[in-house]
């Protein structure tokens, strides 16, 4: 039979149900206690008809008054007369005495548990304008790292950080990676990103710029449902602008289609990937991408200039004293990066300038209709059959080699060592167009291996990749050692690879510094670029345009190109003179670089000179190059 409810139960439900409410249903049955306790006091003095202060009749009032005292405070009956009211105080101080140290312990308790839940970071941010990022990877570090640098002429600049880690751990690395006092507030919320519960908290809809970070163990599922989660507050993405990272180009691809095109992405691989074909077949390349993609130096800019309308995109190149043209972006929105000299600027139509900032893209030279008479095009240079080394293996090596086959002629040879017991899976030979690849499972720190197959053929350019199946640190020291001696066995008499190029990968950016021992021809930082590429797109989200042009495939490139093609060398002359040749043969020029000088009047290294003011005189000589856009 199923058991009567009573009076009782239901009085002890109710009770029960009260505290559990926590530390506030506690304290409110306390402070009834103490009230059943000062009312029982105060009515034993009044019908007891006794007097406090031994001489005048104690009404009920001042007896609730002496009782309430006396339990909030034991010292209060130190100066009470008469027995039989010093026997009630001392009552009810006793009692007060358990009651006021239950209240201490749970106000205590209460506050510890407010500042735990504080730590765990689940309080609602009130940012407004702030950069939201969602997720964590070594890359948040140096994304910080630029957004100070763009944030320095903003008023209190915030950063929101939404991720599964400890808040406190979180914010400890922070400070632990910060490289100095920071203007811009960092707040650190844990949480899921693709839950829009722990979305509601840091407020995406009052970010300028969301940012998603890519989670390598999750993949890009994780990073698909938190873009779904953020169309739970903005649904076609008008209001939000976001920039999120993928590591898989096909699920790239089909989300910014789901998103109507406003979804901005970045494929860390095929970003990296194509930055590394390029820099290891012309030096001083890793220079001017870096100083592109960072905040520091010269960066990409758009400016709307009403004075260039019905005129050609030739006529503007030469006009610009401290800035390098490189493109137009059209009324609609359109980006063509290094258009047909005869494109006719209309209204609506904004410059793509290289320049220190948007406030030095003047237009400080005389319009000469008709002075863009560029040719046809200049013919592209031959490609020719090359050798290239490559000593590591990760997953971004299959797309290294994708891409450099692009650049070589039918013929070439890629042969590749690697250490079999830190690849998984073990790379396998791909048919590449222009390519043979010729793969050889070694230990790739072996000193006496790595020189034996360095001097067994000459090779036009080597490059070293991180394996990724340890950590950071790891892998760095590994590619850190290989470099060592793969220099040294260059480096020796007799070698065949004596001045060969040498392209070095690296994790961390911290370690290039050690890496400037073994004296590289060039670094690429993979977390580096990847993350200046997400922090330029969250300040200016018109810039994927310009990155979806430039590190395509199919668009146009930064190329170094002999002087020699273009003017007369050993001859002093203005760098407009150069800008105005390479247009004659349908070039962008935009800076040039000085071999053999790694310094010079160059600021970026590698003897490389980016956007040099217009007026600067030049002379070159039959190794320097200029640099084009083409």
């Amino acid at each position: 039979m199923a058991r009567q409810i009573t009076t009782r139960d239901r009085l002890r439900y109710r009770f029960d149900a009260t505290l559990s409410r926590g530390t506030v249903g506690i304290i409110g049955w306390l402070a009834v206690v103490t009230m059943i306790f000062v009312l029982v006091a105060g009515t034993l003095i009044v019908v007891l008809g006794i007097r406090a202060d031994g001489e005048n009749q104690t009404s009920f009032i001042e007896g609730l008054w002496l009782s309430v005292l006396r339990t909030l405070d034991p010292g209060t009956m130190g100066g009470d007369s008469g027995w039989r009211f010093r026997f009630i105080a001392l009552g009810i101080t006793i009692i007060g005495i358990f009651i006021v140290s239950t209240l201490i312990g749970l106000i205590s308790t209460g506050i510890d548990r407010t500042v735990d839940e504080l730590r765990k970071g689940r309080s609602l941010v009130v940012e407004e304008g702030h950069t939201l990022i969602l997720g964590w990877s070594p890359k948040v570090h140096q994304i910080l790292r630029e957004i100070e640098i763009a944030n320095e002429n903003q008023r209190h600049p915030s950063v929101v950080i939404l991720a599964p880690h400890d808040k406190v751990e979180m914010e400890d690395e922070v400070k632990a990676r910060a490289s100095g006092p920071r203007r811009t507030r960092v707040i650190c919320r844990s949480g899921d990103p693709s839950d829009p519960a722990d979305l509601e908290l840091v407020r995406p809809l009052a970010a300028k710029s969301v940012l998603i970070l890519a989670d390598e163990q999750a993949g890009d599922p994780q990073t698909v449902k938190t873009v779904l989660a953020l169309m739970g507050f903005d649904r076609t993405f008008e209001q939000l602008k976001v920039t999120a990272e993928f590591l898989d180009a096909d699920s790239a691809a089909a989300l910014e289609r789901a998103a109507g095109g406003r979804l901005g992405v970045v494929v860390s691989n095929d970003v990296i990937s194509r930055i590394t074909a390029q820099v290891c077949r012309q030096a001083g390349l890793s220079f001017v991408f870096q100083d592109l993609l960072d905040f520091d130096g010269d960066e990409i800019y758009f400016q709307e200039e009403p004075r260039l309308t019905g005129h050609t995109f030739g006529d503007c190149l030469t006009l610009y004293e401290s800035s390098a043209v490189i493109g137009v972006r059209a009324a609609d929105g359109t980006v063509t990066l290094s258009p047909p000299m005869q494109r006719v600027f209309t209204e609506g139509d904004q410059v793509i300038a290289i320049s220190a900032d948007d406030d030095t893209i003047a237009l400080n030279g005389e319009i000469v209709p008709g002075q863009a008479a560029a040719t046809a095009g200049e013919p592209p240079l031959e490609l020719k059959v090359e050798r290239t080394l490559v000593i590591g293996w990760n997953v971004m090596a299959p797309l290294v080699l994708q891409e450099l086959s692009r650049y070589v002629a039918p013929g070439s040879e890629v042969r590749v060592l690697f250490d079999p017991t830190r690849t998984e899976p073990a790379p396998r030979a791909v048919a590449m167009e222009n390519m043979a690849i010729e793969l050889v499972g070694m230990d790739t720190i072996d000193g006496q291996l790595l020189a034996a197959e360095i001097g067994r053929s000459a090779y036009d350019q080597v490059i070293i990749l991180c394996y990724r199946t340890g950590d950071q640190a790891e892998s760095d020291a590994r590619t850190l050692l290989t470099l060592l001696q793969v220099r040294q066995a260059t480096e020796q008499e007799g070698s065949l690879n004596n001045g060969v190029r040498l392209v070095t990968e690296l994790l961390d950016v911290r370690d290039v510094e050690l890496a400037r021992i073994a004296n590289p021809d060039d670094f690429v930082v993979s977390e580096r670029l990847t993350s200046l590429m997400l922090a330029q797109l969250s300040e200016n989200a018109d810039l994927r345009g310009v990155f979806a042009d430039l590190f395509d495939a199919q668009g146009v490139e930064l190329v170094l190109v002999p002087a020699s093609r273009y003017v007369t060398t050993g001859e002093a002359q203005s760098f407009t003179d150069v800008v105005a040749a390479a247009r004659l043969r349908g070039h962008v020029c935009v800076g040039y670089r000085r071999v053999g000088d790694d310094q010079g009047d160059a600021t970026l290294g590698g003897g490389v000179v980016l956007n040099p003011p217009k007026s600067t005189p030049v002379t070159f000589t039959e190794d320097d190059q200029i640099l084009v856009l083409a």
